[in-house]
C-alpha cells in the first residue's frame, strides 16, 4: 500500500469506493429524501439507489454523487458532516482529500483535525498534516506532526520527505529544511537524519555530510545510517571503504559486512572480499545475494570447486536459479567442458542474463567455427523471450561486428532503431558497425544523432573525434571534440589515447607523448600499444617502440592492430 504521502497529491477514487463498500455493508439505506431527486449524474461505480442522508453511508453516497455531477464544494461539506458522525478513519481520510482539492483552509483544517482525532496512531493523518503545514506556512503543526511520527515509531521511514521538499516552492524549502533539521536533532530516527543530510548536500555540499557526522557522533550508529554515510564518499570508493571499516569491526550487521565485501571486490582486493563473505555465509547461509557474490568472486579467483558448490546450492532458490546456471556455464567454459556450458547457458531464462547467456553461447559457437549456430541461438532466444528482442538484436549485432561481420549487424540495428529511434546504445553500436565497413558518413551521422540527444556525452564526443582523426583529414575538428570529451573524463585511457592520436596526426609529436604515456599507465590496451609505439617510432625511439609493441602483443596476442602497425612502419 502506498503511504499517504504518495496518495495525498492526487486524490483517488479508490479511497471513495473503499469508504462506500465499508459503509454500505454496515448500514442499510432507504429512499426517504425527495431532495435527492435533483441528483442527475451519478458515477457508475457508485450505487444508484438514492440514499438516506440520516445515515453516514447515505451522506457518503450523496457526496460522491455531488462529485460525479461536478459539485465538489457541496461534496466537501457533506463529507465533513459524515466525518463528524463517523468513527471510520476512511471517511475522515476521504474528507481531508476532498477538502484539500476543493475546500477552504478552514475546511482542510477541520478535516485534518477530525482525522487525527479518530486515527491518531496511523501515519496517514500525520503525513497529511505535514504536507498541509509545509504548504500553508504552519511551522508549529509541521514540527508537532513530524515529531509524533518519528517518536511513535522509531523505524519510521521518512525518505518521502526528500522528494516532497523538491516539489515545494523555493521560498518554502528553507523553512521546511530548518524544521525537519530541528526535529531530527532531537530524534534517533536514522531515516529522517538521512533526509536532512541529503537535502543539505544538494544545497551546499558537503554541509549535509558534516551535519550527519555530528548526528552520528552523538548517538549509537544505526547500520542504515552508517551505510548511507559511507556512500557519501563515492565515487571515491577507497574512502568509502575506510569509513565503513571504522564500524565494521564492532558491528555484526550483515549489510555492512556485505557492502564492505562488494567494495573490496570492486577495488580488486578479492582476498579481503572473500574472507568477509565466507565468514558472513558461515553466520547466515540464507543470504542468497551474498552467496551469489561469493560464488562469483570464487570463480574469478580460480577457486572453481568452491564456486561450483555455492552455485549448486543456489539452484534451489527460484530467485537466483538463473544466476546460478549462468555462472555454472561460465565455470564449465573455463574447464573447457563446452557441451556442459551450452546446456547450462540454455537454462538461463530470467532478466538481462538471458542476453548475456546468448552472447556466451555465440562465443562457444565461434570456438567451433559454427557461426550459423550462433545465429540460430539468437533467433531461438527472440522467440522464447520476445520482451528481450531489442536487447538480443543489439547483442547479436555486437557479436557480428566484433567478428568482422558488421554488414550483417547493421540490418539488425536498423530494425531495433525502428522500435527505439532515440536509443543511445543502438545508435552508438551501429556507428561502430558503419565505421568497420568504411561507411564513415553513416558512422558520423549516427554519432551526431547521439550528440543531439546528449550534447555533452564524453564517449560519443570521443568516438566521433577519433573517427574523424583516424579515418579523415578533419583533424582540427577532431581535436575540438576530443578536448571536450577529455574535460569531462580526464582519466579515461581511451580518450587520452584519442588525444595523443589526433596530435600525432597534426604533427605535434612531442605534445602527444604525455597523453600516450598516461593512457598506457592506465590501460595496456592493444590499440593504445599500437598508437604509442607508432609515436615513439616516429620520434626515432625505435627500441622503446618495439618494447611497447612487445608488451601489447603479449597481452593481446590476437591483435591485428599491433601487427598491421608494425608492418606499415617497418615493412616487415
Amino acid at each position: 500500500m502506498k503511504p499517504i504521502s504518495k496518495q495525498w497529491r492526487n486524490c483517488s477514487r479508490a479511497c471513495a469506493l473503499l469508504v462506500l463498500v465499508t459503509l454500505v455493508a454496515c448500514q442499510p439505506t432507504k429512499i426517504v429524501n425527495s431532495d435527492l431527486n435533483k441528483v442527475t449524474s451519478i458515477s457508475p461505480k457508485i450505487p444508484t439507489k438514492i440514499p438516506d442522508i440520516r445515515t453516514i453511508s447515505g451522506l457518503v453516497m450523496l457526496a460522491e454523487a455531488k462529485i460525479a455531477s461536478g459539485d465538489a464544494e457541496t461534496a466537501v461539506s457533506i463529507y465533513l458532516r459524515a466525518a463528524k458522525q463517523s468513527q471510520n478513519p476512511k471517511v475522515a481520510e476521504r474528507a481531508a482529500f476532498l477538502a484539500r482539492q476543493a475546500g477552504t483552509d478552514n475546511q482542510i483544517q477541520e478535516a485534518l483535525s477530525r482525522w487525527l482525532e479518530i486515527d491518531p496512531g496511523s501515519h496517514g493523518p500525520h503525513e497529511a498534516a505535514i504536507i498541509y503545514a509545509a504548504e500553508h506556512n504552519q511551522p508549529e503543526l509541521l514540527q508537532s506532526s513530524l515529531t509524533k511520527l518519528v517518536t511513535s515509531e522509531l523505524d519510521y521511514r521518512a525518505h518521502w520527505l526528500a522528494n516532497f521538499w523538491l516539489g515545494l516552492p523555493k521560498e518554502k524549502q528553507q523553512s521546511f529544511l530548518e524544521i525537519i533539521t530541528l526535529v531530527s536533532a532531537d530524534s534517533i530516527n536514522g531515516s529522517l537524519a538521512m533526509v536532512v543530510a541529503d537535502i543539505k548536500n544538494r544545497l551546499q555540499p558537503p554541509s549535509g555530510t558534516e551535519w550527519l557526522d555530528t548526528w552520528i557522533g552523538s548517538r549509537s550508529q544505526p547500520a542504515s545510517v552508517v551505510l548511507f554515510r559511507s556512500r557519501l564518499e563515492l565515487p571515491q570508493r577507497k574512502r568509502a571503504i575506510a569509513y565503513l571499516e571504522r564500524f565494521a569491526k564492532g558491528s555484526q550487521d550483515f549489510n555492512i559486512r556485505a557492502q564492505l565485501a562488494r567494495w573490496h571486490g570492486l577495488e580488486g582486493d578479492n582476498e579481503t572480499a572473500l574472507t568477509i563473505l565466507r565468514r558472513l555465509i558461515q553466520d547466515d547461509s540464507s543470504r542468497h545475494q551474498d552467496l551469489l557474490t561469493l560464488s562469483i568472486l570464487e570463480l574469478r579467483s580460480g577457486n572453481l570447486d568452491a564456486a561450483e558448490k555455492h552455485l549448486k546450492t543456489l539452484l534451489a532458490s527460484e530467485q537466483y536459479r538463473s544466476d546460478a546456471y549462468y555462472y555454472l556455464g561460465e565455470l564449465a567454459s573455463k574447464k573447457e567442458l563446452n557441451d556442459l556450458a551450452i546446456d547450462r547457458f540454455l537454462l538461463v531464462d530470467k532478466g538481462e542474463l538471458i542476453v548475456r547467456a546468448r552472447k556466451q553461447l555465440a562465443s562457444l559457437a565461434l570456438k567451433s567455427n559454427d557461426l550459423n549456430q550462433a545465429d540460430r541461438w539468437f533467433s531461438e532466444a527472440k522467440i522464447l523471450f520476445p520482451n528481450f528482442e531489442v536487447q538480443l538484436n543489439i547483442a547479436e549485432a555486437q557479436f557480428k561486428t566484433a567478428n568482422n561481420k558488421a554488414g550483417d549487424a547493421i540490418p539488425l540495428l536498423t530494425e531495433a532503431l525502428l522500435r527505439d529511434p532515440e536509443s543511445i546504445e543502438i545508435l552508438y553500436t551501429r556507428a561502430l558497425a558503419f565505421e568497420q565497413i568504411d561507411n564513415i558518413v553513416g558512422a558520423e551521422k549516427d554519432l551526431r544523432t547521439v550528440l543531439e540527444l546528449r550534447p555533452d556525452d564524453p564517449d560519443a564526443l570521443n568516438a566521433l573525434g577519433y573517427t574523424l582523426a583516424d579515418r579523415t583529414d578533419r583533424f582540427d575538428e577532431a581535436l575540438v571534440l576530443i578536448k571536450a570529451a577529455l574535460q569531462q573524463k580526464p582519466e579515461s585511457a581511451a580518450i587520452l589515447d584519442s588525444m595523443g592520436w589526433v596530435l600525432l596526426k597534426l604533427g605535434q609529436l612531442e605534445n602527444a607523448v604525455s597523453y600516450f604515456t598516461k593512457a598506457w599507465g592506465i590501460s595496456r590496451d592493444h590499440e593504445i600499444a599500437a598508437h604509442y609505439g607508432e609515436l615513439l617510432w616516429r620520434l626515432g625511439r625505435h627500441k622503446d617502440a618495439r618494447e611497447i609493441w612487445r608488451i601489447g602483443y603479449e597481452l593481446n596476442p590476437e591483435s591485428d592492430k599491433i601487427r598491421r602497425t608494425i608492418q606499415r612502419l617497418t615493412n616487415s
